[in-house]
C-alpha cells in the first residue's frame, strides 16, 4: 500500500491515514478535488459550515432518495428516515428521536450488549470469523432488544439487516436490491408485531410519533441499518487497539474518546448544494456534492480537537453514548475470556466502504 492515499476516498481503508488527514485539514481545507468530481471540506472550520448550512442538504433537490432504489418500498423508507431528509417535519422527527434515545441509559445498552456478547462467546470457538460476527451482530442485536422487537431467530434479524445494507449500497444490482425488499418487509413485520405490546425504547418513539407510524416503522428500521457498519466499526477498532496495548476493556472514558477521534468508524459524509454557498473566500455553485471529510476535520490543528466520528449540527447521530456503550459491553466480555489479542488480530484488514473504517478478522471476512 503507498506511503500516502491518493485522495481522501481512499484514505478510509489506508494503513495510515491519519497524518494525510491532519496535512489536508492545514493545507486544503476546502477544495475542488478534480479527480473525484466533488469538493471537499477537510478542515474543521469548513466542515462545521458545511454541516451547517441551510443551502448544504443531506439529498439533493430532485433526488430525495437515490435512484438507483427505484420507487419499491427501499425508497419510501429512505425517505422516510430522519437523518436522510430535509422535510419541513423534519425537526421535529429528530427531535422526539433524540428524546426517545435519550431514556435508554448507556449502562443498559452496555449490559446487554455484555450479557448478548458472552452468550455468543459460550457457543463457538473463539477466532475472527466470531469476532466479525458479534462486530455486526452485537449493535443489531442490542438495539434489537432494548427497543423490544421479537429476538426470535436473532441471527435472521441481523441477516435481515445486513442484506438491507447491501441493497442501500451504491453499486447495489437488482438481485440485492430484490432480496433487500424481501428483509425490508421482513423487518417491517417485526415492528408491527412489536407495536401492539411495545415498551421501553419503542413505547418512548410510539408516544412521540403517534400519528406517524409509517415514520416509526421506518426510523426504528432505520436505527437498526445505522447500527450496522457504524457499531461494527466501532468494536472492531476496539478490538485492535486493545490487541495494541491500549486498556479500553477497562473502560475509562477517555480512552473511549481518544479511539473516537484518533481512529473513528465513519470518515466522511456528503451533502448537495441547494444554492450557491460560500465559506472562506471560495463559492460551491449550486448542485454540488461536497465531501465532508469528518476524519480530517476532527485532526484540524486549527479546530478544538475533538472527535466529529458522529457528525455535527441536524443531521447529528443521536446514538454516540448508545454506540460507545455497546462497543465497552461487548469488549468487556471478550476481555474476560483472555484471549491472545495479538493472534486473535493477526489477520486484521479493511472492508472496502466509501465512507466507514471497518476491521475484519476472519479470514472468510469478504473485504469487498
Amino acid at each position: 500500500m503507498n506511503a500516502w492515499p491518493l485522495d481522501p476516498l481512499a484514505a478510509v481503508v489506508h494503513a495510515h491515514p491519519y497524518p494525510y488527514y491532519r496535512d489536508l485539514a492545514q493545507r486544503r481545507p476546502l477544495y475542488f478535488d478534480a479527480g473525484l468530481g466533488l469538493w471537499v471540506a477537510a478542515g474543521y472550520a469548513a466542515a462545521q459550515a458545511v454541516l451547517a448550512a441551510a443551502e448544504c442538504r443531506v439529498r439533493p433537490l430532485e433526488q430525495p432518495a437515490p435512484p438507483q432504489l427505484g420507487d419499491g418500498g427501499l425508497a419510501r423508507t429512505f425517505c422516510l428516515w430522519a437523518r436522510m431528509n430535509e422535510a419541513p417535519r423534519h425537526p421535529a422527527l429528530k427531535a422526539a428521536l433524540n428524546r426517545a434515545l435519550a431514556t435508554v441509559a448507556g449502562v443498559e445498552a452496555g449490559r446487554l450488549a455484555e450479557s448478548l456478547a458472552r452468550d455468543c462467546l459460550a457457543r463457538e470457538p473463539l477466532n475472527g470469523g466470531l469476532l466479525d460476527r458479534m462486530a455486526q451482530g452485537l449493535p443489531v442485536l442490542t438495539l434489537a432488544g432494548l427497543l423490544g422487537l421479537p429476538m426470535e431467530a436473532a441471527p435472521a434479524l441481523v441477516a435481515e439487516v445486513v442484506t438491507l445494507a447491501q441493497a442501500l449500497a451504491a453499486d447495489a444490482d437488482a438481485e440485492a436490491q430484490a432480496s433487500g425488499e424481501k428483509a425490508l418487509a421482513a423487518l417491517q413485520a417485526r415492528v408491527a408485531k412489536a407495536l401492539p405490546r411495545s415498551g421501553g425504547l419503542l413505547a418512548v418513539l410510539r408516544r412521540e410519533w403517534t400519528a406517524e407510524e409509517a415514520a416509526l416503522t421506518a426510523n426504528v428500521i432505520g436505527l437498526l441499518f445505522q447500527s450496522l457498519d457504524a457499531g461494527a466499526g466501532l468494536f472492531a477498532a476496539a478490538v485492535w487497539h486493545q490487541a495494541q496495548g491500549r486498556p479500553l476493556a477497562a473502560g475509562a472514558a477517555a480512552d473511549w474518546a481518544w479511539l473516537a477521534w484518533q481512529d473513528p468508524v465513519l470518515h466522511n459524509t456528503r451533502r448537495f448544494t441547494v444554492g450557491e454557498w460560500s465559506h472562506g473566500g471560495q463559492t460551491v455553485p449550486a448542485g454540488a456534492s461536497v465531501l465532508v471529510v469528518l476524519a480530517a476535520a476532527a485532526l484540524d490543528p486549527a479546530g478544538p480537537g475533538e472527535s466529529l466520528m458522529f457528525g455535527a449540527g441536524r443531521h447529528a447521530c443521536p446514538g454516540r453514548a448508545l454506540a460507545l456503550e455497546i462497543a465497552r459491553g461487548g469488549l468487556a466480555a471478550l476481555a474476560a475470556m483472555r484471549p491472545d489479542w495479538k493472534t486473535l488480530t493477526a489477520a486484521a484488514r479493511f472492508r472496502r466502504l466509501p465512507n466507514a473504517r471497518v476491521r475484519i478478522y476472519g479470514m472468510e471476512g469478504r473485504t469487498e
